[in-house]
Formats: structure tokens, C-alpha cells, sequence
């Protein structure tokens, strides 16, 4: 699953990225998007957000129907739907258990999009049913708090973190601080005269 601490850290680009990477690398990728509220990945992929996960969820609707090609080869969506008014309690359902363990049958990656962990308790419900969590922050910007909450709470609920990806972070920015820091710290000697 991706997901990040607050909104707008870029978690839904990342994943797509990912997705498209692994299957350009070979594998069977399928991307699921659970972020009910705020669904993104129909857009990228350009296909219609009907028959989706809250209409397999809540309907005896037809896996086949609900898995879609993306146009990109051994890459897969399953889109949202309609946005259903009990999101948290349809990702915690038994049914999504089982589809889970239906679909590890047939792709090799399954990605989740989610919402982020502190906004709503939706990511924190599907937590314990994958098998690990990439956290998305954005460079700058994400709070040191915030990004310690999310790892609290993912840690309460024995949810295992693969790593972070930190979005646009400024690499000459950084280089200059470290650059800067290192001059100070090792330039002077202990009489204050310069040393190489």
C-alpha cells in the first residue's frame, strides 16, 4: 500500500510510477484504488470510474469486470466507482479480505492506493490485510510530526513500513547545507586558524 501522512504529498503519482516501472521490468502489476475519498487513478489511466471496487463490494458483480487494462502491457486498475458513504467499513470487510487473496493469485505486485493515514482511518483498516506500506513525503514540506504520527500509527497496528519516498526534494539545496555545514565544522582548528 502507498499512502503518505496529510494530502497533496504526491502518494498517488508515486504509486503510478512504481506500477509502470514494474511492469515495464516484467512483472504483472495490478493498482487498486482505495482512496475512496479523493479516487485519482482512472484519471491518470484515462478510463471511465464505473464498475469499481464499491460496486464489486456492495454487488455480485463479476471479478473479470472489475479488473481493467490500462493500456500499458502487464499493467491493471481497478478503479473506485461511485463513492460509497461507508468507505473504512467496506475496505474492513470480509469481502475485501477475500478478494485480496483472490487477486494475490494472479498478479505478482498489487498496489494500493490509500488515503493518508491521518487525515482518515481508511488506510489504517486495510492496513492489516497487505503486506506492507511505502510512505510518501513531500521533501520540505511534511511535518516531522506529522511524518512521526503516521509511523505511530502504522506501528500500533503492527503494519510493517518498506521505506519512504520523499517527493521533491531539492537535491542542490541539500548539497549546499551539507556543503556549508562541512566547512564550518572541519575549517577552523582549535586556535581558530583555517585548516584543509
Amino acid at each position: 500500500m502507498v499512502t503518505s501522512a496529510l494530502p497533496e504529498e504526491g502518494k498517488s503519482a508515486t504509486l503510478c510510477n512504481l506500477a509502470v516501472t514494474l511492469a515495464q521490468a516484467g512483472k504483472t502489476v495490478l493498482i487498486v484504488d482505495s482512496d475512496f475519498r479523493r479516487p485519482t487513478q482512472h484519471k491518470i489511466f484515462k478510463i471511465r470510474n464505473i464498475n469499481g471496487l464499491t460496486n464489486y463490494l456492495t454487488s455480485e458483480m463479476e471479478l473479470k469486470a472489475l479488473v481493467k487494462e490500462t493500456g500499458i502491457p502487464k499493467l491493471y486498475l481497478i478503479n473506485v466507482g461511485p463513492v460509497p458513504p461507508n468507505p473504512a467499513e467496506l475496505l474492513g470487510s470480509e469481502k475485501m479480505g477475500n478478494l485480496i487473496e483472490s487477486l494475490k493469485q494472479w498478479f505478482d505486485f498489487i498496489l494500493f492506493d490509500s488515503p493518508p493515514v491521518l487525515t482518515v482511518s481508511d488506510a489504517m483498516v486495510l492496513g492489516p490485510k497487505i503486506d506492507g506500506i511505502i510512505l510518501v513525503v513531500w521533501g520540505g514540506k511534511t511535518a516531522k510530526d506529522a511524518l512521526k504520527q503516521a509511523k505511530e500509527r502504522l506501528d500500533m497496528l503492527k503494519v510493517k513500513c518498506l521505506g519512504v519516498v520523499i517527493n521533491n526534494l531539492n537535491i542542490q539545496e541539500h548539497d549546499y547545507y551539507h556543503m556549508h555545514h562541512h566547512y564550518h565544522y572541519y575549517g577552523e582548528g582549535k586556535g581558530g586558524e583555517k585548516t584543509t
